[in-house]
């Protein structure tokens, strides 16, 4: 078992599992891919989908629910986009204190100025990942993308889903899949200036330059 789509170490020369039953001399069973997503609702499972392009499987997309669609919100500087993200966060753990969020990075870098920014803020219950050491708990969890494959949070915010971090390769696809699709009821992804071009140009955007 497992998705291909999730893979996010670029030494690692995986590429189907027919190849794999080939290998160990089983290459007449058929595989029989699992479509359905469980974890995210139908619309942000959908712009995960987008992002992976070419990589994406062809069976059509199942999920168990519907929501709200995943937004982008496009910023001019990066002050701006964290005083807007301190102040959505607050409004968010006033209103569903029980909720788990991820505000997630593809670099190590920009976890420590998430944490900077977001920690002058007094957020409750902020912590900063380090050696994947998820609380598991209510409260906002700053992390690598990497650190937490395989988790699930009831939202998710992608920080900066530009085309510098996020340029057009597939190992910025298979990340940004990874990212979207920790979300089981809401994703919001952050750019500061333009957004990556991985993105579908029909999810909704907010431009706040």
């Amino acid at each position: 078992a497992g998705d291909t789509a999730q893979q996010l170490m670029e030494s690692n020369d995986f590429k189907s599992w027919d190849q794999v039953l080939s290998a160990v001399g089983r290459d007449h069973i058929e595989v029989s891919p699992l479509n359905v997503s469980y974890r995210s609702t139908y619309e942000i499972a959908r712009v995960a989908r987008a992002v992976l392009g070419p990589l994406a499987p062809e069976e059509p997309l199942v999920a168990v629910r519907d929501g709200v669609p995943p937004e982008l919100f496009v910023f001019d500087e990066r002050g701006e986009a964290f005083t807007f993200l301190a102040d959505a966060l607050r409004s968010l753990t006033d209103e569903e204190p029980t909720a788990s969020v991820a505000v997630l990075c593809r670099y190590p870098a920009h976890v420590e100025e998430a944490w900077n920014a977001l920690s002058r803020a007094e957020l409750p219950s902020l912590h900063k990942v380090e050696d994947y050491d998820f609380r598991f708990a209510p409260g906002i969890e700053i992390a690598e993308i990497r650190a937490a494959k395989g988790l699930e949070f009831d939202y998710v915010v992608v920080l900066h889903a530009d085309a510098a971090i996020f340029p057009e390769d597939n190992s910025s696809r298979h990340h940004l899949h990874v990212a979207i699709t920790r979300a089981a009821y809401q994703c919001w992804l952050i750019s500061v200036g333009n957004a990556s071009t991985l993105l579908p140009d029909w999810m909704p955007v907010r431009s706040l330059v």
